[in-house]
């Protein structure tokens, strides 16, 4: 029957609401960082070199983003916990002491949340950054047989000029990052906007600070959006679009190939590793103390046949992925 501010009040002045916000924030901005900083080399190597086996290189490096972040987070916990397949297998190396074991995914899991959505996130902001650089001149190059160094032709001509594409895709992986819910809830890590809404729905009828939270967040959210864009709009550059594609790649030595293949290797290994450690975990009859399961079984995926709700979630699953992408198409 009347309007009021009280719930927001309350909501600044609960040291838990502070504490969830400032660890959201810290997760989005540390996720798009990290992504930043592997997303540009990687951009400048994959628009910039031919090399043997590029469009597989380019297929590969996408594969993380069709992987949803909380799948990874149930393998990545039972490869990084402290008695997970990694520390037990430190252990049995003898580099690790039994009693000390590393905590790998730190702070409760915040770091291994951040790693996560790093390793989900990056193809979206790599899709946007090389497709800008493919748009730029190859001509604007030759600014280095005047003598720029590369690093001075990178930050005076390549950057400016990429950045609107860079903000398109930082602004989504920054999003994202901020209110996934799955990834926390996983680890157990409740201290997170998501989850504080999660855990509120519960109460909607009783307790309006979910809908405070909600609101409160979708503010601060636009209002880092507009003030970004605000600040890039602030600079404008300007290109002719290029006539030509002659000179936009340089062909790759054998050294450079080499190198490169064993960079993206090692990236796809890692960004697909917590995914791989499902599959084990779904063919693992018993995995206790173990690097690896100590008994094997495939059962549970016939459980899944003769299951009634189980197929029932998945033709409902099908069927609204379906009807969402054919929307989306229209």
């Amino acid at each position: 029957g009347k309007f009021t501010l009280k719930y927001f009040e309350l909501l600044l002045s609960s040291p838990l609401q502070r504490e969830s916000l400032g660890n959201s924030f810290a997760i989005a901005l540390l996720t798009t960082a990290l992504t930043t900083l592997l997303t540009l080399p990687l951009a400048q190597v994959m628009t910039r070199l031919s090399f043997r086996g590029k469009a597989l290189a380019g297929s590969l490096l996408l594969v993380p983003m069709i992987m949803p972040p909380f799948v990874g987070a149930i393998g990545l916990r039972q490869l990084l916990s402290r008695f997970g397949s990694l520390n037990l297998l430190l252990q049995e190396l003898g580099l690790v002491p039994a009693d000390q074991p590393i905590d790998w995914l730190g702070s409760g899991g915040f770091w291994g949340i951040v790693a996560l959505q790093v390793l989900n996130l990056y193809p979206i902001l790599f899709l946007n950054v090389s497709a800008a650089m493919a748009n730029i001149d190859p001509a604007l190059r030759e600014a280095q047989n005047l003598g720029a160094s590369g690093w001075r032709l990178f930050r005076t001509v390549t950057l400016p000029l990429i950045l609107p594409g860079y903000f398109a895709g930082a602004i989504i992986v920054f999003i994202w990052a901020f209110t996934d819910l799955g990834t926390p809830l996983i680890f157990g890590f409740s201290r997170v906007v998501p989850v504080q809404i999660f855990d509120a729905v519960n109460e909607v009828n009783t307790n309006p600070m979910g809908y405070s939270l909600v609101v409160f967040v979708l503010v601060l959210t636009v209002a880092l959006f507009v003030t970004s864009k605000r600040l890039l709009a602030s600079k404008r550059y300007e290109m002719i679009a290029r006539g030509h594609t002659a000179g936009a790649e340089t062909q790759a030595t054998r050294r450079q190939t080499a190198f490169i293949w064993l960079g993206l290797g090692a990236l796809i290994t890692v960004a697909l590793l917590p995914h791989l450690m499902v599959i084990v975990q779904s063919f693992s009859e018993r995995w206790f103390f173990t690097v690896l399961p100590s008994e094997w079984s495939g059962a549970t995926y016939g459980e899944i046949v003769r299951d009634k709700l189980a197929g029932s979630s998945i033709r409902n699953s099908l069927l609204f992925s379906s009807c969402s992408a054919l929307l989306d198409l229209v």
